[in-house]
């Protein structure tokens, strides 16, 4: 079972979603009161008015204006929406009332102020001489109104939620914008690059977890400085000794008569050559884990082909063995010479050393930007051909080489923007390794 990874939005809107709908249902509720009780006040404020108004007509004895205003109501409104009156004697005889005043709707208890009856509420106001007025007007137009009140309410908080999720997921995806920036500063670092991160992309609140990567990239890179000047400057210390400890064992062996021991002299100048083989490699290890790789100028790197390709010339004269195919034109680019020659190096000897075959080898540059080093070997499987280019690495354990080469290769390939590939056996052959170098596009 896998764990699912939270999410920032997902986070926050848990963490907003209750309290919010608790806000919005709080909001409604005192809304919904406040207004009622305000609604409420009006319109028995209204009723007694009208009460009272009606109560002076009748005092005066004013027919037609009691009539008017009974009926006055009938040519603005719905039926369902008029009030009702009534107009009793000091008997307590109902002496007049409006068209919808039905009996069944007058109020069975008359003492003055408001209640509310039958569906409908009514302000009963009577005179000194004990005459009544009763004014009622239907509940449900004064629900209708505050329920128009609530609905209004409510789809104003629902919007405001919409409005606010909106902004919300907004804000996050502006956010998760901004830290994939940072991520994308952070993920270009690398141990030629360690330098501190750009804060642009950041915020605030992040600042103090990019304060404490800032100081882990500025102790490896300290470390990583300090491993390779100590590398470098091993390499560089033992060259001279080693140079003079073969140029003495050279001598030894040239002024031994004695087989035996002359043999012996023999495999101390192979160890010491090999020795310094290994430190040459390990100092382009080194060169290689500095950065070496590119330059800002664009320069014609042919020389510095046919250069090494003449070099190689002379390390094995025979065509029968190593065949050339020169450059021609010029190869603008923006490798740097001595990581192009450090790569071509380590290929050229890979070649030479592992041929095997009667074929020769075969070093093609004559299609610019691209080169080509080919052996008589036997065949190397897929998984043999991803394990050689690691540290190391070689496919015959006996074999002069220390696994270095293709490795140094990579990572200045890497570097330069050069690209590598090998293929085994060589196309249309069941033996033979392939490996071409494709210099970048300008």
């Amino acid at each position: 079972m896998t764990h699912r990874r939270p999410s920032l939005l997902r986070t926050l809107f848990k963490s907003l979603l209750l309290p919010g709908i608790l806000a919005a249902l709080l909001g409604v509720f005192i809304v919904y009161n406040l207004t009622k009780e305000e609604y409420d006040e009006l319109q028995d404020a209204s009723l007694i008015s009208k009460a009272h108004l009606l109560l002076k007509l009748a005092e005066a004895g004013n027919a037609s204006a009691q009539a008017s205003f009974l009926s006055f109501e009938t040519d603005i409104l719905s039926p369902e929406e008029r009030s009702v009156y009534w107009f009793l004697d000091n008997t307590g005889q109902v002496a007049a009332h409006s068209p919808e005043a039905t009996p069944d709707l007058l109020p069975s208890q008359l003492t003055n102020g408001m209640i509310t009856a039958n569906n409908h509420r009514f302000a009963i106001v009577s005179s000194g001489d004990k005459r009544t007025v009763v004014v009622g007007i239907p509940m449900d137009e004064r629900n209708e109104a505050i329920t128009d009140v609530l609905i209004g309410v409510v789809l104003g908080f629902l919007l405001l939620g919409v409005l606010f999720s909106a902004a919300a997921f907004r804000a996050v995806r502006k956010s998760s914008r901004t830290i994939a920036k940072l991520s994308e500063n952070i993920a270009s670092k690398d141990e030629h690059d360690l330098s501190p991160i750009n804060r642009h992309n950041s915020f605030a609140e992040i600042d103090p977890a990019i304060d404490t990567l800032d100081t882990l990239m500025a102790r490896l890179d300290t470390a990583l400085a300090a491993e390779r000047a100590f590398a470098t400057n091993a390499a560089h210390e033992l060259r001279t000794p080693v140079a003079i400890a073969l140029a003495h064992a050279q001598r030894l062996k040239a002024q031994l008569a004695e087989p035996s021991l002359a043999n012996n002299a023999a495999e101390i100048e192979q160890g010491l050559k090999r020795l310094a083989r290994l430190i040459e490699r390990l100092l382009q290890m080194s060169r290689a884990q500095s950065g070496l790789g590119t330059t800002p100028a664009k320069s014609d790197v042919r020389p510095v082909i046919s250069m090494l390709l003449s070099e190689l010339r002379q390390r094995e004269p025979s065509e029968d063995r190593l065949a050339l195919k020169e450059p021609t034109g010029i190869w603008p680019s923006r490798v740097d010479r001595d990581a192009l020659g450090i790569i071509l190096n380590n290929l050229f000897d890979n070649a030479l050393k592992y041929a095997s075959g009667p074929m020769p080898t075969v070093v093609d540059a004559s299609q610019p930007g691209q080169i080509t080093v080919s052996n008589d070997c036997e065949a190397l499987s897929p998984s043999d051909l991803e394990a050689i280019q690691h540290r190391f690495v070689r496919k015959e354990t006996k074999s002069e080489g220390f696994g270095l080469g293709l490795a140094i290769v990579q990572q200045l390939c890497n570097q330069s923007g050069c690209t590598l590939e090998i293929h085994s056996p060589q196309t249309g052959r069941q033996r033979g390794f392939t490996a071409v170098l494709t210099l970048p596009p300008e």
